[in-house]
């Protein structure tokens, strides 16, 4: 497994798996991630197994902070430990700095919730620790896992100000 900044070749490859992997109402335009990547603000990752691109990873970086932003794994290299890898390089990529990302809060009266157990214990299992910090994100409840312990939200507001320019103060609350 390795990862690599996508290139020009990468980047179908990387627009089809995020249209599949997400939500439209979860992503953001990739024309801006596109600009942001080119600004240097963001990296756009490209997961390889052997050679093959299996996987992709959004990241947006801060001065001392990096947000895995999106993060998926093709479906025909899903169950073979190759997310587990990837989260582990990307650690390691960004060891200097605390690594951080947002997962859906349990809540049991959503339709996804065992999907939401399943994605939250892979996180833990593969070294993300839990933060106590929540926030409602584009109007959905979410929790920071971190790689460190010791996160505040206040090193985050930034990053996300950057990443969400003008609508940051409509799209992001801290709940607590």
């Amino acid at each position: 497994m390795d990862v690599s900044t996508a290139n020009s070749l990468d980047m179908v490859f990387v627009l089809e798996l995020y249209q599949k992997a997400f939500p439209k109402e979860e992503r953001k335009s990739f024309a801006l991630i596109e600009r942001k990547a080119a600004m240097g603000s963001m990296e756009i990752l490209v997961l390889r197994e052997n050679g093959k691109r299996c996987g992709l990873a959004i990241t947006a970086i801060g001065q001392d902070i990096v947000l895995l932003d999106y993060f998926a794994i093709s479906p025909e290299y899903q169950g073979q430990g190759l997310g587990s890898d990837a989260l582990f390089l990307l650690r390691e990529l960004y060891r200097d700095k605390q690594f951080f990302l947002e997962i859906e809060e349990l809540d049991e009266t959503q339709p996804n919730f065992r999907e939401r157990v399943r994605r939250k214990n892979f996180y833990l299992r593969n070294g993300m620790l839990e933060t106590g910090i929540r926030i409602e994100l584009f109007h959905i409840n979410m929790e920071l896992l971190a790689t460190r312990p010791g996160l505040c939200y206040e090193e985050c507001e930034p990053l996300y100000r950057e990443l969400l320019g003008a609508a940051y103060r409509n799209m992001v609350k801290k709940i607590n």
